[in-house]
């Protein structure tokens, strides 16, 4: 029984060490929802996204948001990178592929651009793409697996704020 327990122990160390040791790593168990949403704490900011939006079908709207996107390539040298794989657990920095519109599986309305950034990212690109959107709004979360939080409660808004459909969201607890 003894050893039943050291290995018990051991396993949950090990399961701890995996899920805590990378920066970017979610956890996304129903236990770790519920003890969070019932409780006052704050899950552990572990990365943001920054996503720039555009008027799907207009042209102006899409040119502007383009050309950010290419300026922010060149800015952050991103331009032999690979996009990224995933939403989550990049690992660096990395740019999403481009949504032209709306999508089944996306919180957002129309067209956006969107950027995955590493906590050691956030004090250089943020204030970069909040001085140099011109007119587009732009969108920053924090990434924790409290999906409907992280958009609703500890997101920031440069411009105006678009509507967000959170029914997309596998984890509907706002805390």
């Amino acid at each position: 029984m003894a050893s039943l327990n050291v290995l018990l122990f051991v396993s949950l160390l090990f399961a701890l060490e995996t899920v805590f040791s990378h920066p970017t790593r979610y956890n996304r168990s129903p236990h770790f929802i519920h003890e969070y949403s019932k409780s006052d704490a704050v899950p552990p900011f572990l990365s943001y996204h920054i996503h720039v939006m555009f008027i799907a079908g207009n042209n102006e709207s899409t040119t502007l948001a383009m050309d950010m996107r290419a300026r922010f390539v060149d800015e952050f040298s991103l331009s032999r990178q690979p996009l990224c794989e995933g939403d989550f657990d990049q690992g660096r920095l990395c740019l999403f592929d481009i949504q032209s519109g709306p999508h089944v599986t996306s919180p957002f309305i129309s067209g956006q651009w969107g950027v995955f950034l590493r906590l050691e990212d956030f004090s250089e690109c943020v204030p970069w793409v909040m001085q140099n959107r011109g007119d587009l709004d732009i969108f920053v979360h924090p990434n924790t697996g409290m999906e409907v939080s992280d958009h609703l409660r500890w997101s920031i808004w440069g411009g105006n704020s678009w509507p967000i459909n959170i029914q997309v969201f596998t984890n509907q607890t706002l805390i």
